[in-house]
């Protein structure tokens, strides 16, 4: 996979590595950034609440003592195991796509 230049022009440096295997330091630095992005989601979030409640949309702790309707939970219900799903598809140790057929597959070994 290519990266997309940087922005400054200059040119990416060989990567850092601090653990014996780069893949751990891959995984860290994936791990970093989703806390990043995370947290920015959450300072967006704060915001956004801070200001509802300045315009009265939404009362001080409104959020917090909100109870969604049966509908509103099956849809977050689903929504979440759908993430959660997704998140922990990597950790099955299993190949995501489908392959060749095994008949052309052992075509192939066969020459």
């Amino acid at each position: 996979m290519k990266h997309a230049p940087h922005p400054t022009g200059l040119p990416f440096k060989p990567e850092q590595t601090f653990f014996a295997d780069p893949s751990t330091d891959r995984l860290l630095a994936m791990v970093m950034t989703l806390a990043a992005e995370l947290h920015v989601t959450r300072d967006r979030l704060a915001t956004l609440e801070m200001m509802l409640e300045r315009a009265g949309q939404l009362a001080p702790g409104a959020l917090d003592v909100f109870t969604p309707t049966p509908e509103e939970k099956a849809r977050l219900d689903a929504e979440r195991q759908a993430f959660a799903s997704e998140l922990m598809q990597c950790t099955l140790g299993q190949e995501v796509s489908l392959g060749a057929p095994e008949e052309r597959v052992d075509k192939f070994n066969r020459g």
